[in-house]
């Protein structure tokens, strides 16, 4: 019985640490890749702006 206390004391360790892991990398790849969606919605945006502004004579209706 004993042995088997141990035995789940180690794989308890284990899944903690795999846990541990896992949290660290998602938290990394997040802080990693937030700069990269910031310039790309701004540069999506900034396209949209560019566009409506240089087609606005399409959108005005009362012509």
């Amino acid at each position: 019985m004993e042995s088997f206390l141990h035995l789940w004391d180690e794989l308890d360790d284990v899944a903690g640490a795999c846990r541990h892991v896992a949290t660290s990398t998602v938290v990394e790849i997040a802080s990693a890749s937030a700069p990269l969606i910031a310039a790309a919605a701004e540069v999506l945006l900034a396209g949209t702006a560019t566009l409506l502004l240089a087609h606005r004579y399409l959108l005005s209706f009362a012509t």
